[in-house]
């Protein structure tokens, strides 16, 4: 079925620029963010340097002139909390000023016309809702795109009898849809081989294996124009090997309230690591070609995160992944919090175990913004979990031991490690705006980043660690996020679930310790000077600032599980998110289900800490 050379030409040559004032709108605000951003980075990294350098000082000072014991070690670990808490945010602003003066950005683009490359696209499923994949086959065997030069192959690893009798039906009413299993139902993660085997499939149908292979996972609704906004891209450059959109999804509750719209990714990140030549593959949605697969061996299984290794495999092989920012593609996410801690989870798994591929030999064939840029994942999630954590259970004991959380010699040095934070805040804060305009606003995301499910994710990453180390091999995970687990129906049983079924009780004792600490804090602010200066003693204690900043996010975000538990959103019907053509079934998420704004969380949170932040430190400046 593959092309021949002519055709492939032929088709670059009716590849047009996307005529849509929406889309340009967008184009607009990125292009002002990825300008923007790298300089705010590099103010937000300056100012933390030049806080926490006089810190230090500060630190050395107080112990010149006596500071000792208690005292002593309270304000070293304050310093030290503070400084683990920064570093995962500085990592994001190294990816930022890696971009620095490259402002790329893939143009939207569209193939027109009857002469096309061929693509075989895959519909990966493994048990999921039959009525999810069928959604999803449909749309996909709907798309805008000549008939006879795509494919549609589900690949079912369910081996199900319902999934292949429905396939088969439609097999009969579209001739390009196919159906196929490997055989047996798989034990563990399988993505990659269920597509390895998809590829061994198509080149046994008559034609034999196209020229491009799309992947879709059972849930993504692609957009009719799918695959003439990302063909363009690989038709255009022949160093050009995959092309990815971003993960949207129709089913996420009003507000956002689990965070699971993943802006700060897809709005953010990859828009960064496309320009310096590091995009990843995003796992669905994305189009590639079939040579460059074939010249890495297929799809790589050593991790559940065949996505990421992909990508690491294809940059060292010389290919270019590039990152097509345009909604092409409507997923589902986990509609209960109990599902979606466990896909958390196994994300985390999957992200920390491509870690194993850094002594791998084709590394060596990256550059260092290259392998910056696709070792981001495992880098980063591992740093932002470990120090996540110790903070987490560092800064209730700082709090309990009611002593000052700065140390200064004069109060001149205190109205300077004041004003020194109060820059730094102002530098990060403008950075998160700045990045939220890229997101629709999403600035509160920036101060809620899913800190409850940090305990569960570094308790994966030693699961992990054990398994790998102990040689049991990778830690086995249910092959797909979007299977829900039963949600209990009564208060008590909801509760029940949630702090034992669930471990909710670990954030829950998070919360309480915090909250204990502040109120220790306060004592000592009461008892530090026999009742007076309490506003000063009261400062530098759990007021404090740069402390007020971590313990209240904590708090905040920790008693996410509880408030949820509570006040669980009902789930929306699938039917009233989606417009649906009686006569051919084919269905789409309607305008009301993809708006943006009726995801964004309340920024509530954000504009109170930073009035607190910032108004303390003015006051401290002020009184000192």
């Amino acid at each position: 079925m593959a092309s021949e050379a002519n055709s492939w030409e032929q088709a670059a040559k009716n590849v047009v620029p996307l005529d849509d004032p929406y889309e340009k709108g967008r184009e607009v605000r990125q292009m002002l963010y990825m300008k923007r951003i790298p300089k705010a980075a590099l103010a937000s990294i300056l100012s933390s340097w030049l806080y926490f350098g006089y810190s230090f000082k500060c630190l050395l000072d107080a112990q010149a002139v006596g500071l000792s014991g208690t005292a002593l070690i309270v304000a070293w670990l304050s310093f030290a909390v503070q400084l683990a808490y920064a570093i995962p945010t500085g990592t994001t602003h190294l990816l930022a000023l890696s971009a620095w003066g490259k402002e790329k950005r893939q143009p939207l683009l569209r193939l027109v016309g009857d002469i096309c490359p061929t693509v075989d696209v895959f519909v990966v499923c493994c048990g999921e809702e039959l009525r999810v994949l069928l959604d999803t086959v449909r749309a996909a065997a709907a798309l805008d795109y000549p008939k006879h030069r795509y494919r549609v192959i589900v690949l079912d690893d369910s081996v199900s009898s319902s999934v292949e009798a429905e396939i088969r039906q439609l097999q009969s009413a579209s001739k390009n849809v196919f159906y196929t299993t490997r055989g047996s139902k798989p034990k563990t993660h399988t993505k990659a081989g269920n597509l390895n085997h998809g590829l061994k499939y198509v080149s046994g149908l008559p034609g034999g294996p196209s020229d491009l292979v799309a992947v879709l996972d059972v849930d993504m609704i692609p957009s009719p124009h799918w695959l003439r906004a990302l063909v363009p891209h690989i038709l255009a450059d022949p160093g050009i090997a995959m092309a990815n959109p971003p993960q949207r999804h129709y089913n996420i509750p009003d507000a956002d309230p689990l965070e699971q719209s993943m802006v700060i990714l897809f709005d953010m990140m990859e828009p960064l690591k496309n320009a310096t030549n590091s995009a990843w593959c995003c796992g669905t949605g994305f189009v590639v070609r079939r040579d460059a697969l074939d010249g890495i061996g297929g799809i790589p299984e050593e991790s559940i995160n065949e996505d990421i290794l992909t990508s690491f495999s294809l940059v060292a092989g010389g290919w270019q992944i590039v990152y097509v920012h345009e909604d092409v593609q409507w997923g589902l996410v986990p509609s209960t919090i109990t599902a979606h801690l466990k896909q958390a989870r196994r994300w985390c798994a999957g992200i920390i175990s491509t870690a194993a591929v850094f002594h791998s030999p084709w590394v060596r064939k990256m550059t260092v913004e290259e392998r910056y840029g696709v070792l981001f994942a495992p880098i980063g999630m591992g740093m932002a979990i470990t120090f996540n954590m110790a903070v987490m259970v560092s800064l209730p004991l700082l709090l309990l031991s009611g002593a000052p959380l700065v140390a200064y010699s004069t109060d001149s040095q205190l109205r300077v490690v004041s004003i020194l934070f109060l820059i730094k805040w102002l530098a990060l804060f403008s950075h998160n705006f700045l990045a939220a305009q890229a997101s629709n606003y999403h600035l509160s995301l920036f101060f809620r980043a899913g800190a409850w499910t940090i305990p569960f994710q570094f308790m994966t990453m030693v699961q992990f660690a054990i398994s790998i180390v102990s040689g049991r091999g990778t830690p086995l995970f249910t092959p797909s996020g979007l299977v829900d687990l039963p949600a209990a129906k009564s208060l008590a049983s909801r509760i029940k679930m949630a702090l034992w079924d669930n471990g909710f009780i670990v954030p829950v004792v998070i919360v309480i310790s915090l909250v204990a600490g502040v109120v220790a804090s306060a004592k000592g602010a009461i008892q530090g000077n026999g009742g007076q200066d309490f506003w000063k003693e009261l400062l530098v204690r759990a007021a404090w600032p740069p402390v007020f900043q971590i313990w209240s996010a904590y708090i905040n975000d920790c008693s996410t599980p509880i408030s949820y538990t509570l006040n669980a959103p009902p789930p929306p019907s699938r039917n009233s998110l989606m417009d649906r053509d009686p006569k051919t079934q084919v269905a789409y998420p309607n305008r009301h289900a993809k708006d943006p704004v009726r995801v964004r969380p309340s920024q509530l949170s954000a504009i109170l800490r930073l009035m607190y932040c910032t108004g303390a430190c003015v006051m401290a400046i002020l009184l000192l």
